[in-house]
């Protein structure tokens, strides 16, 4: 019984606006809705990650999740979940908030008022391969920390930020109580699956409609293919080093505008 976990980031109605460098995960607004127009017309029932955890399931199911807490989660997302009556679990960074384009408390507390759940992104979105332990036990408790004092409720989910994942990150955040931690590794969530390696499959902006219908509908070759994307990267990750690849990586996407 597999669950699609889905990982959004930014959502823009002028993508050309957004800088080189971080566009790969900004859809826009126009794409964002016909995905949601696909979800609706799925059938497919949408949890958020607690729910996930803690309720049965049928036996195809969607989870929807948003990294880092950009504006546009409250301003874009919000309402077209609720026009197709969608849930979903939108990971803070919460050293950000209020700063930048990161929603301040107000769009935070709309969004958990509107039955969305509010989970952890860590506190300061530092890559957690360079964090020793220490350093990612005050990441999970002080994020989480923050959170539950401003919304009055509980935090029981968390998301690794970055592509550096540390595997030490699994037994901290269950250590400190969490129920849940996604990461972003590519395929779908078996039923039995170890909720402290929740998969997810990134939604970028280079992704076409027909590709995500495919998702909709546990493509198993789809799916595959995104792996292996992902297993080259994680290859050049290590090759390379965090420093490096962020480099290059830098730079083969500003060249390619």
């Amino acid at each position: 019984m597999p669950t699609l976990m889905l990982m959004y980031h930014d959502l823009s109605a002028d993508s050309a606006s957004i800088p080189p460098q971080h566009r790969p995960y900004v859809l826009d607004a126009s794409t964002f809705r016909l995905q949601m127009d696909a979800m609706a017309a799925s059938g497919l029932p949408a949890f958020t990650v607690t729910q996930w955890c803690t309720s049965p399931r049928p036996l195809r199911a969607l989870a929807l999740t948003f990294d880092d807490g950009h504006v546009s989660n409250h301003d874009i997302a919000l309402p077209m979940l609720l026009e197709r009556k969608l849930t979903a679990t939108f990971f803070i960074t919460v050293g950000c908030i209020g700063t930048g384009t990161t929603m301040n408390w107000t769009q935070i507390r709309a969004l958990h008022a509107a039955g969305m759940e509010i989970g952890s992104h860590t506190l300061t979105h530092r890559p957690p391969s360079t964090l020793n332990d220490d350093e990612l036990r005050h990441e999970l408790l002080e994020s989480r920390r923050i959170l539950e004092e401003n919304l009055g409720a509980p935090v029981t989910s968390v998301s690794s930020p970055t592509g550096f994942f540390n595997p030490r990150m699994r037994a901290i955040a269950r250590e400190v109580g969490y129920r849940a931690l996604c990461f972003g590794r590519v395929g779908f969530v078996a039923d039995h699956g170890d909720p402290f390696s929740l998969h997810r499959v990134a939604v970028k902006r280079t992704m076409p409609q027909a590709e995500f219908e495919a998702l909709l509908q546990f493509n198993e070759s789809t799916v595959r293919r995104l792996w292996l994307q992902q297993w080259v990267r994680d290859l050049a990750r290590k090759v390379l080093g965090v420093d490096a690849y962020l480099r290059i990586r830098r730079l083969f996407i500003q060249g390619r505008g």
